[in-house]
């Protein structure tokens, strides 16, 4: 508790950057240490200036830190600094690594065993809504991580799509852990705050600044083994993150969209460049999941129904609405499926336009 104290003391000394921080830590390796130094040592380190060292000799206290630790216990808040065992170790090995991570939720979906970033749009087409929904279901219903940026659009799609699924989700913050931003995603915030997790390198209260977005998209392609881009423009925050994931050598996946169409630009022109083109999730699994070959072949496309099948499961409930169940009640008490993955099923055979739900009622198209 001590220890956790200083780094909270640590992280919020504002007029260090990220870079200096990380040069303290790799000389005097820990926040304690770093608490009791003299001026004339910082000095002599000649990471900071004569400026910097008054500053820091003035703010020389713990009364903050001890407040927010307070905050932190009563809001459900717990702070994982980089020395801490469940750290990930991904984010270690990144050029500017985080000095820690503020964290609500299911702490174990930081070490998942295989994550997939989604991202794209603030602003998409009902097609790139639809991928969305429909790649984040499916791969999450398998076990898939998703991480993404717990923005509108794509973002947003994706959590929704993935929040009470096996793999569930993450949600990385460009504000402080206390602050939702957009306030639009409060629901889906709080939600997946108590169901999957949300994260932030950014301390308490800290706004959204414009420049945190950018530097947030390094941790998102940190934790993923890969980035799916779903509908970016050329010029889209979503390649800051791509060339994030490069840096860190990540598989890049590209679903293809209008060629004439600016929205879809900036992933096309991915694809150019050599990214992955994904038709299926099967596509970006098939690089994590050695597959029998006559089941990768069918899954994802049964050619009587029309729906991309991914799982017995939802073969199952396919062809008990055609048996004429053609209510969520009536196919959770005869598939004996958890409601929420029933629910998770016919969302995507709704988005594949395989099924319509018209008061309660499910009809096959």
């Amino acid at each position: 508790m001590e220890d956790l104290i200083y780094w909270l003391w640590f992280m919020g000394v504002e007029k260090l950057s990220i870079k200096q921080k990380n040069m303290l830590l790799e000389q005097f390796t820990s926040p304690e240490v770093i608490f009791s130094l003299s001026p004339e040592i910082l000095l002599k380190t000649r990471i900071v200036d004569q400026k910097t060292v008054d500053y820091f000799c003035q703010i020389r206290t713990l009364e903050k830190a001890k407040h927010d630790l307070s905050y932190m216990k009563k809001n459900n808040i717990v702070l994982i600094p980089r020395c801490h065992p469940g750290f990930p170790e991904s984010l270690l090995n990144l050029y500017m690594p985080p000095l820690g991570l503020y964290a609500r939720g299911d702490l174990s979906l930081l070490n998942a065993p295989l994550s997939i970033g989604i991202i794209g749009s603030r602003n998409p087409t009902v097609a790139g809504e639809k991928y969305a929904k429909l790649f984040a279901s499916s791969l999450s219903s398998r076990g898939v991580t998703i991480v993404s940026g717990l923005a509108t659009g794509i973002d947003g799609k994706s959590h929704w799509s993935s929040v009470n699924e096996l793999g569930s989700t993450i949600g990385v913050l460009g504000t402080g852990i206390d602050i939702c931003y957009p306030r639009v995603n409060k629901k889906l915030f709080e939600l997946m705050a108590e169901k999957a997790l949300v994260i932030s390198e950014f301390n308490l209260g800290e706004k959204p600044l414009p420049y945190h977005f950018p530097q947030r998209n390094r941790i998102i392609s940190g934790l993923s083994q890969g980035i799916l881009v779903i509908e970016a423009r050329k010029k889209s925050g979503s390649l800051i993150t791509v060339n994030h994931a490069l840096e860190q050598g990540k598989n890049i996946y590209v679903i293809p969209g209008e060629i004439c169409g600016t929205s879809w630009a900036g992933g096309n022109q991915l694809l150019k460049e050599g990214a992955k083109l994904v038709t299926e999730p099967n596509d970006i699994l098939e690089d994590y999941i050695v597959f029998d070959q006559a089941e990768k072949k069918n899954n994802f496309n049964n050619q009587s129904s029309g729906l991309t099948m991914a799982t017995p499961e939802e073969q199952l409930i396919l062809d008990l609405i055609k048996k004429g169940y053609q209510t969520i009640d009536a196919l959770v008490a005869c598939s004996d499926l958890p409601v929420n993955r029933v629910n998770s099923v016919l969302t995507m055979m709704e988005i594949e336009e395989i099924i319509l739900i018209k008061y309660g009622n499910i009809v096959l198209i």
